[in-house]
């Protein structure tokens, strides 16, 4: 039996920043939690616009939960993002979709109140939504009653998700890079790693391989 302890002797395994494939939903299955949210009660309105916001945005979940009702541009179809995680100002497309949501939600299902957060919780008192682990318990709540998981579950999967669908769909890197909010177009390059049909174009054939 060997008694030294060979740890110190094992050679590290380098993990590079921005190495792993981001985890994300398939834009199918996105729709399919947003589409089996029941809007007819107050909290399925919140969550549907909750969601729709998250999932066309982009946004992060400090994002959505400090939006303002004066952050929201209904004339022209934006939403206005005061504070982020880059400390930089930006303004992301508010859909017609997710428009329609968000009124629907603040017309008829947000409880009244004196603050001016967008989203709220509804469980008595009515208060802004402090914490990321209350829009991840959201997120995860949709995803299970269609049957989803995820191992990370929260603002950032919609996030990454959007990002992915995007980059799958061959639209800019800088147009996605701008969406997010990345200072660094390389952060934003991270999701080129799943668009695997685009990469499989770009491969070089094998050297001495038999080509039809």
């Amino acid at each position: 039996m060997v008694q030294d302890d060979l740890a110190r002797l094992v050679p590290r395994v380098p993990i590079w920043r921005l190495a792993k494939v981001p985890e994300h939903l398939a834009w199918t299955d996105v729709r399919a939690v947003i589409d089996s949210i029941d809007d007819t009660t107050a909290v399925g309105k919140r969550d549907r616009a909750l969601l729709l916001i998250l999932a066309t945005t982009g946004l992060r979940s400090q994002e959505v939960r400090r939006l303002e009702l004066r952050d929201i541009r209904w004339r022209t179809g934006e939403l206005y993002i005061r504070r982020t995680k880059t400390r930089r100002e930006r303004v992301v497309p508010l859909l017609e979709e997710a428009g329609r949501a968000l009124a629907t939600y603040i017309l008829s299902g947000r409880p009244p109140g004196a603050h001016q957060t967008v989203f709220v919780c509804h469980v008595p008192p009515v208060r802004p939504i402090y914490f990321s682990s209350t829009v991840a318990a959201i997120v995860r709540r949709r995803l299970a009653r269609c049957g989803l998981q995820a191992p990370r579950v929260g603002a950032h999967l919609l996030r990454h998700s959007i990002a992915t669908w995007l980059v799958q769909q061959e639209r800019p890197i800088k147009e996605v890079a701008d969406l997010l909010g990345h200072h660094s177009i390389d952060t934003t390059a991270m999701y080129v790693k799943v668009a695997i049909p685009q990469l499989e174009g770009m491969a070089l054939p094998f050297p001495g391989a038999n080509h039809e």
